[in-house]
């Protein structure tokens, strides 16, 4: 009898736990936190695709670093608000970004950042070649083919290999880069008209990627941002996603697709009148006689 009636009070005791604990260990799951006067709902930010050894800062104050295990970095337990996200490495540009957090959901920040200084390989019109016609070890210079190849690509007018776009004719070529043919990127695509460059996605419905959408509002196009006038070329840049680059004036650029008024853009070269081309994955700027591949 006394070993029932122990049973029963143990039984009653866990049942009492669980229907105290329960609901509080549900709450803290979802976000929620204590501050004394009772619970409050808190959000999240998941930053995403940081490099090893980035320092990651909110409201200009250091949260947490990545590292070779953890490039990604979810922040807990914030407050709903907006919070300045800032994303510093040495040696690399920073990334700034004012996030939205709600209550119970996780914001995401895609971070993208190049180096400050990004490594060109430059691909000279000669190269060194042993002598034969002499019984010396003597060298001379003769053409470098790769040098040819690749400036082909810059003087072939019809060549569309480098960027997938929308265009079959050789009238519809000469609109590569307009909203009647965009430059694609699987179902995205870019357009400029004028100074103003715009991305649109060209999918299924409810398959937009995430800089179109807002919450569970998404659109099939935004707007970028407006150089004031006419850059020389877009197209997007290869390994990665929502990023394009932009041949403007006198330099190439980097920039994110996103609806972001502190963005910036990330300088890839600098020099008098450069342009680039993708050819096989690979980015290559020309500036008159100079030629680099791009290594990002």
């Amino acid at each position: 009898m006394i070993s029932f009636l122990r049973k029963k009070i143990r039984f009653i005791i866990f049942f009492l736990l669980f229907i105290i604990i329960g609901p509080l260990v549900v709450m803290y799951a979802n976000g929620d936190i204590f501050n004394g006067g009772g619970f409050l709902k808190t959000g999240g930010i998941f930053v995403r695709s940081s490099p090893i050894g980035s320092n990651i800062y909110i409201n200009s104050k250091l949260n947490d670093s990545t590292g070779f295990f953890q490039r990604d970095i979810l922040i807990k337990n914030l407050k709903p608000g907006k919070y300045d996200v800032s994303v510093k490495k040495d040696g690399y540009n920073s990334w700034d970004k004012k996030i939205i957090v709600t209550d119970n959901t996780v914001s995401e920040a895609n971070v993208f950042i190049l180096p400050e200084k990004v490594d060109l390989r430059e691909i000279p019109q000669k190269i060194a070649s042993p002598d034969i016609s002499t019984s010396s070890s003597t060298t001379k210079t003769k053409n470098n083919q790769e040098y040819k190849d690749i400036l082909s690509v810059f003087y072939d007018k019809n060549n569309i290999a480098s960027q997938n776009v929308l265009a079959t004719t050789s009238a519809s070529i000469k609109k590569i880069g307009t909203k009647e043919f965009p430059i694609m990127n699987g179902k995205e695509g870019i357009w400029k008209e004028g100074g103003k460059v715009f991305v649109g996605w060209f999918g299924k419905e409810n398959a937009e990627p995430q800089y179109l959408c807002h919450g569970m509002d998404c659109s099939d196009s935004m707007f970028v941002f407006d150089l004031i006038t006419v850059p020389t070329n877009l197209g997007f840049l290869p390994g990665y996603e929502g990023v394009i680059i932009v041949a403007f004036e006198n330099q190439v650029f980097a920039v994110q697709l996103e609806e972001n008024p502190d963005k910036g853009v990330q300088l890839i070269y600098k020099g008098k009148k450069p342009d680039f081309r993708i050819i096989n994955g690979a980015v290559y700027v020309k500036d008159g006689t100079y030629l680099a591949e791009v290594n990002i």
